[in-house]
């Protein structure tokens, strides 16, 4: 009883929440100012893409840009956010190209990057307030002049640290994970092997712990001693290093009766050796491709998977999603991994980089390797 009234209070909280941001009419009020002592001007730090990436994303790429921002005069609809935390994503890469699925970042145009941030002045016509605590589609840089719907649906919750939405809570990392691992196929079984690239990830390590929870037997593969080394001693899973070579010999020899599930981020040559292991029935779903984010995309060389053919053979089937189509599965997910997360059964272990300076280098350690989990880099 006492669980479902806590359960209950909650969902009320959080349904009166978006009610107070997003359903209820906005007043006419005068601009509002968080400290309205201040000074009006700050200096805004962006970065900038000033050249497309021809491979890997080099810090060379983007430009550090300084200008000075007024944050007394937010126009009527908008606000001006004081961004505290940025995380980095895998598919923010993909952004850079000409050609991109989540939408190409115009030449000049303002690295992408998921951030909260603090409302630091409102319009007269928006139903934020000076303080207030926002998640979405900052950008690179320390201060942001933004309509709200720019932002995208992603709503800081209440009464948990920001850092959750970030990552653990976010919709490009946790609540991706979750619905990838039970809502896009059969989910793992006691009693079936399962396999999960890009592992030591945001994604690929939540995905880590949620098949783990089934009674599976859980096989994680990166790249390196320090990604291999989390996940056998912090995660408690088998791991693979893909950099160490004979990828396929690494999983002969820990996963010899076949592979019965496989959470794919990584795509390329990983995909292809699971393909060769896979046992009837089994379950491939495709949750990204970071070995090909490196401007393989929409050019026609993107490594795609050689061994599909497993696929009939072992009666199989093999599936991709975006989270954005499963939004109806969304509010359950993030309720479990609340409820995993406040019972201490689930862990996002966190990178984090000092600095809006050192953001392209964080972008670039996201893929060199090195880092576990999400990183973050504090503003």
């Amino acid at each position: 009883m006492c669980s479902s009234y806590t359960l209950l209070s909650f969902l009320v909280l959080i349904s009166a929440f978006f009610a107070s941001k997003f359903l209820l009419p906005a007043k006419e009020l005068p601009i509002r100012i968080l400290n309205p002592s201040g000074p009006c001007t700050v200096t805004q730090k962006t970065w900038t893409l000033t050249s497309r990436p021809s491979g890997p994303f080099k810090s060379t790429d983007a430009t550090l840009e300084t200008s000075s921002l007024d944050v007394c005069s937010p126009s009527p609809n908008s606000l001006i956010i004081k961004t505290e935390t940025l995380g980095l994503d895998a598919f923010l890469r993909t952004m850079l190209d000409a050609e991109a699925f989540h939408g190409a970042v115009n030449l000049t145009g303002t690295l992408p990057a998921f951030g909260v941030g603090t409302v630091v002045s409102s319009g007269v016509n928006s139903t934020y307030s000076p303080g207030d605590t926002v998640m979405g589609m900052l950008g690179a840089s320390n201060y942001v002049s933004i309509i709200p719907s720019e932002m995208g649906p992603f709503p800081v919750l209440p009464f948990l640290p920001p850092a959750l939405s970030l990552g653990l809570l976010s919709l490009t990392t946790g609540l991706t994970a979750h619905v990838g691992i039970y809502g896009v196929l059969k989910p793992p079984r006691k009693g079936d092997t399962v396999v999960v690239s890009a592992a030591a990830g945001a994604v690929g390590s939540v995905a880590v712990q949620l098949a783990k929870r089934t009674g599976a037997k859980v096989i994680g593969v990166a790249g390196g001693e320090i990604k291999n080394d989390y996940l056998r001693e912090e995660l408690g899973v088998l791991a693979v290093d893909y950099k160490a070579g004979d990828l396929g010999g690494q999983l002969d020899e820990l996963a010899p009766e076949g592979i019965d599930f496989f959470f794919d981020g990584a795509g390329g040559e990983v995909l292809d050796e699971v393909l060769r292991r896979i046992n009837y029935n089994a379950r491939v779903v495709i949750c990204g491709a970071a070995s090909q984010y490196s401007g393989n995309l929409n050019v026609g060389v993107v490594k795609g998977p050689s061994e599909y053919l497993k696929l009939a053979e072992k009666d199989s089937t093999m599936k991709g999603f975006v989270v954005l189509n499963y939004m109806w599965r969304v509010p359950g997910a993030m309720l479990d991994l609340i409820y995993l997360w406040a019972t201490d059964k689930i862990e996002l272990k966190e990178s984090w980089v000092e600095g809006i300076e050192e953001f392209p280098n964080a972008m670039v350690k996201m893929f060199s390797g090195g880092m576990v989990g999400k990183i973050l880099v504090k503003v």
